[in-house]
């Protein structure tokens, strides 16, 4: 035999209390048949329409994502060479062909450099002079192309033609 309460204006019930954000006990002030419509917190003495608790949903085991088949494991692909880089390599082998790297010049700005000087530069690398630009810039290419360069030229008209004894610091 079930008794079923019968909950009357007075009586406590549990609500979530809308001022303390918490499920609290609460007095029955209002009731509209045999529905709770208003309550008053026993905390706080705030009073607001009837929430009853939820219940508690069980709480289901979420399926581990299906896991995905091993990917044969491939080489990166090589990078596909442009037209303008090809190029640039293969004017670049052209300068390099009978020189040693080991010769190369370190790169400075302060050092005087003549055309077809070989030269380290610390970021880009080994190149090779390929044009003097007075009044103060040289033209070095690298297998990736040419770049300019800031240096010294002191004569700027005889350097063009002719190489200055290398890498000639100047002050």
């Amino acid at each position: 035999m079930a008794t079923e309460t019968i909950l009357t204006v007075g009586d406590e019930v549990d609500s979530k209390c809308t001022k303390c954000k918490d499920l609290t006990n609460h007095k029955i002030v209002a009731m509209v048949e045999k529905e709770i419509v208003k309550v008053e917190c026993n905390v706080c003495g705030g009073r607001h329409k009837y929430r009853p608790e939820k219940p508690v949903k069980a709480k289901t085991k979420k399926k581990a994502p299906a896991k995905k088949k091993a990917a044969a494991k491939k080489k990166p692909a090589k990078p596909k060479l442009t037209l303008a880089v090809k190029k640039a390599i293969e004017i670049f082998t052209k300068l390099m062909k009978g020189r040693n790297e080991a010769d190369a010049l370190p790169y400075s700005m302060t050092t005087q450099f003549g055309k077809n000087d070989l030269i380290n530069h610390p970021s880009f690398g080994i190149g090779v002079v390929t044009a003097i630009i007075p009044p103060n810039k040289i033209e070095l290419t690298f297998i990736e192309g040419p770049k300019l360069f800031i240096c010294k030229l002191e004569n700027a008209g005889s350097m063009a033609t002719e190489p200055s004894p290398k890498g000639k610091k100047t002050k």
